[in-house]
């Protein structure tokens, strides 16, 4: 068996075959980690891809041979943070325009609602529920308005 020198030299000749040693050498660390960032076995698989592509068309910026595992992971941690980021949709204007609308209409609709079937209540109950859900309760107990009756 190469140790990690060896097989990082050879690679760097171009020996895929040694390049592949290196990779299936830690092969189940380095699917925890693209894992553990993607939460998609899929994307995982093809964060390794690229980053494998990546590491060996880079190999010869490796300075030294005994951090390849440490460089390859670094490399795939930035494939997997992109690949996150490409995934995350940003709303466009229109969108968060219709929702703030909608939004609107049925605060409208809501409030249009609440102060027609306020209307129907006897002044004192309607100070009950201002009170109520106005928080002012606080300042001034429902109780006092109830013996104010």
């Amino acid at each position: 068996m190469y140790n990690i020198q060896e097989l990082v030299q050879k690679s760097k000749a171009g020996d895929i075959s040694s390049f592949m040693s290196l990779l299936r050498e830690k092969e189940v660390l380095i699917y925890n980690i693209s894992f553990s960032y993607t939460k998609n076995s899929y994307d995982a698989e093809d964060c390794i891809s690229e980053a494998s592509i990546k590491a060996f068309d880079k190999l010869k910026q490796l300075k030294n041979e005994e951090k390849f595992y440490c460089w390859f992971i670094s490399i795939l941690i930035n494939i997997c943070r992109k690949n996150i980021k490409s995934k995350i949709t940003i709303p466009s204007d229109d969108t968060i325009n219709q929702v703030r609308d909608e939004f609107s209409y049925q605060f409208i609709d809501d409030r249009i609602l609440i102060e027609e079937l306020l209307s129907k209540l006897r002044k004192d109950e309607r100070d009950i529920i201002a009170f109520r859900y106005l928080k002012l309760y606080i300042l001034y107990p429902i109780q006092n308005i109830l013996l104010m009756k």
